[in-house]
């Protein structure tokens, strides 16, 4: 996909510091990097004229660039679960003259009823699935792009692009790494822990610990009680990468192969990472993806990280660009997985 120049053109008159810094120079906390939000836009391709839903407003950084790329005679609609955020977007908006955007308060999932169709939707948020209510929502023919989880464990996540077909399906058509906060539908007072998907934590707030993975689910108590393991004894950082190695394609390799067995461990505070966990311990890769793995309780766990790091290599070492998403119809909307080029289908 070539260079969208027009995103190009909305960056050099959007002033990024107006929308994402306060009054006093602190940063609004759900800002996005600029590269990363013309990376998004470039993929999606709104034309002049489009209708495009937004599902995060942010800081309004983002809303102002589509409202750039959209013109005079398009619409751009951006909902977010924090009143204070659409208000905000609101005056600033109107301050530098941009009328073709609506904001409004609301659980993104639901899209934005009673505002027509979108040719286009993008998202700064990550739902487990891809919501029923956007697909209907959309034009055939419209883009959805949207970080979704690809396992059963939260933060299990990548950026899908999709495109909604005449029957209200959706054809999958590509997988990029990243991700965003999960989506929730009432505002948080706190980022350490997710808002959902979370299995069991331990210690005090702001350094708990938690476990996201499907044997968790099962038997909280058990998970609680490895937790309990990693603070009292404590864990190990162990380089398991060479440093030409990406942890970020060894990562989309286990979204592939293994999404029923990875765990995903908060490690306090920010930290936290995806692995192997089982009630006798846990060995994770860090999300700052620097070929570590943290590892802690039984030495077989570790091993089983080891075993994944050395079939990966002897397959190549493929990544995100060997996947294709695979998108099943359930229950409020579509489950997205990722598979190699060449799998069959499922």
């Amino acid at each position: 996909m070539g260079e969208n120049t027009n995103v190009t053109a909305a960056l050099a008159v959007v002033d990024e510091d107006y929308y994402t810094l306060r009054p006093d120079g602190s940063l609004v906390t759900q800002s996005t990097a600029a590269f990363a939000i013309a990376e998004t836009l470039e993929r999606l391709d709104v034309r002049p004229g489009a209708r495009v839903l937004e599902v995060g407003t942010g800081s309004g950084f983002s809303g102002a660039l589509l409202s750039e790329l959209v013109g005079p005679t398009g619409r751009v609609v951006s909902v977010d679960v924090v009143a204070e955020l659409g208000e905000r977007a609101r005056e600033l908006h109107t301050s530098q003259g941009r009328t073709n955007i609506d904001l409004f308060t609301g659980d993104g999932a639901l899209g934005a009823p009673g505002y027509g169709e979108f040719d286009r939707i993008v998202a700064w948020t990550t739902p487990r699935l891809l919501p029923e209510a956007w697909v209907e929502q959309a034009v055939p023919g419209a883009v959805v792009l949207t970080p979704v989880e690809l396992a059963p464990s939260v933060r299990t996540a990548a950026i899908l692009r999709a495109r909604v077909d005449s029957g209200r399906g959706v054809e999958g058509l590509d997988l990029v790494a990243g991700r965003y906060v999960e989506m929730h539908a009432e505002e948080l007072g706190q980022w350490s822990v997710p808002p959902r998907g979370v299995d069991a934590r331990v210690g005090e707030e702001g350094r708990e610990l938690w476990v996201s993975a499907l044997w968790a689910e099962r038997d909280g108590a058990a998970a609680g009680r490895m937790l309990k393991v990693l603070v009292e004894c404590g864990t190990t950082r162990t380089r398991v990468l060479e440093p030409e190695e990406s942890a970020v394609d060894l990562v989309a390799y286990l979204y592939a192969r293994y999404p029923e067995d990875l765990s995903v461990l908060g490690l306090g505070g920010p930290d936290w990472g995806e692995g192997h966990a089982d009630e006798n311990g846990a060995a994770v890769f860090t999300a700052a993806n620097d070929g570590c793995v943290v590892h802690g309780g039984s030495p077989r766990v570790f091993e089983r990280i080891q075993g994944w790091v050395n079939e990966w290599r002897g397959a190549g070492r493929p990544g995100y660009a060997d996947l294709r998403p695979v998108l099943t119809r359930v229950d409020g909307g579509w489950r997205v997985r990722a598979e190699f080029e060449g799998d069959s289908g499922s």
